[in-house]
């Protein structure tokens, strides 16, 4: 039999058939329903995210180098993400470091500005990352605003040995696009603070550093243009050796006085650190050890020259430092230094130990049979580790 047909031609559904509709209806609003929800937290998260890096954005530093992380001191799980966050910010206070002590004040500076905005409290490292974030904005300034550095006068005469004083001027260079004056009022006629040190290296090794610091005062102002320099002539005297030196190494520095400079980030008024200026003077007869250290090592070794010997050694030791050359007994040059103990009557046994201790980054007694003993159990290791 046919079905009952409606008034208007379509066939009647039955009843029993509207059920499974109703639930496949609420079961799509329940999954829209969920949809949303999911991309409404989503949302938030990616709104949280980006306004961290909005942060350290607007302190200067590149979202790339210094984006930390979506959560900050005001978040409500920042009890369970502190730690993390500490850690995390720590690793950043290290890096600035690192990018200080390799010359990259900029970068430096902008690390700790971005650690500033999102250090949490309290932070154990918060005065460290101030600190560390004066003196690389003082650096990067000096770099690129006002360049102050002292500069010794070249002299055509032989310069007698020991220096008893040091002589040059100030250069003050103008890397902004703005004047600086200084000394433009009568209290004012202050250029700064200059620092200056003097280590003496003796025969036999030792060290004896000495320094000084005073005021330097200008008789007039003067304006220094942008792009131009200035210099402002300086006698600094050294201090009187105890006893005859074979080397001595001077460092000057210092620091001027408030002033104003324009930036891009707008006018600042502060100190600019001075870029530092190293210089050496050696023994009369020595001056080949400054170009190549480690050949006048061999060679005072070589003609049991303790002089050579105590000169060479400072300036390779120091060569290796700013190389970040580190300590190690297996460095090549151990078995060749305990090869020349004992040589010349023992002449040089002093210095090399002294040599041995600085190359190798250990601790023993200061003699050379000590030394020999512990080169001869090294050989024996090494063999026996060969015959294995």
């Amino acid at each position: 039999m046919l079905p009952q047909m409606r008034k208007t031609g379509s066939p009647r559904i039955p009843r029993i058939l509207a059920a499974p509709c109703e639930t496949e209806l609420h079961s799509s609003v329940d999954l829209l329903h969920g949809g949303l929800r999911l991309l409404v937290c989503l949302l938030v998260a990616a709104v949280g995210y980006c306004g961290t890096g909005d942060e350290v954005s607007s302190a200067g530093a590149p979202l790339s180098e210094h984006r930390l992380t979506g959560l900050s001191a005001g978040d409500s799980d920042g009890q369970d993400s502190g730690p993390a966050v500490i850690k995390f910010l720590t690793s950043r206070y290290k890096e600035a470091v690192r990018a200080f002590e390799n010359g990259s004040y900029e970068k430096s500076w902008k690390l700790c500005e971005a650690i500033m905005v999102l250090a949490p409290e309290p932070f154990p490292l918060r005065d460290e990352v101030r600190k560390l974030k004066r003196r690389a904005h003082g650096r990067h300034l000096s770099r690129s605003a006002v360049a102050v550095r002292f500069m010794p006068h070249a002299s055509e005469e032989p310069v007698p040995f020991p220096l008893a004083l040091l002589r040059g001027s100030v250069q003050v260079e103008n890397l902004s696009k703005e004047n600086i004056q200084f000394g433009d009022r009568e209290e004012d006629s202050i250029l700064g603070q200059i620092y200056w040190s003097v280590k003496e290296i003796y025969e036999n090794g030792t060290e004896r550093t000495l320094s000084d610091v005073r005021v330097l005062r200008l008789e007039s102002g003067f304006l220094v243009e942008p792009g131009a320099s200035r210099g402002v002539p300086i006698t600094l005297p050294l201090p009187v050796p105890s006893s005859m030196p074979v080397l001595q190494k001077w460092v000057v520095t210092g620091v001027t006085r408030p002033i104003k400079i324009m930036t891009p980030a707008g006018e600042i008024t502060r100190g600019l650190p001075w870029i530092p200026e190293v210089g050496f003077s050696i023994a009369k007869g020595y001056e080949t050890a400054i170009a190549n250290p480690k050949r006048e090592l061999r060679k005072a070794m070589l003609e049991g020259d303790r002089t050579r010997l105590a000169i060479s050694r400072y300036l390779w030791m120091s060569q290796r430092s700013e190389d970040g050359i580190s300590n190690s007994p297996l460095d090549p040059l151990v078995d060749e230094l305990l090869g020349f103990l004992g040589s010349h009557d023992g002449v040089l046994d002093e210095l090399l130990v002294r040599l041995l201790e600085d190359v190798t980054g250990l601790i023993r007694e200061r003699s050379a049979r000590a030394w020999k003993i512990w080169g001869v159990t090294r050989q024996v290791r090494r063999d026996s580790d060969g015959g294995r």
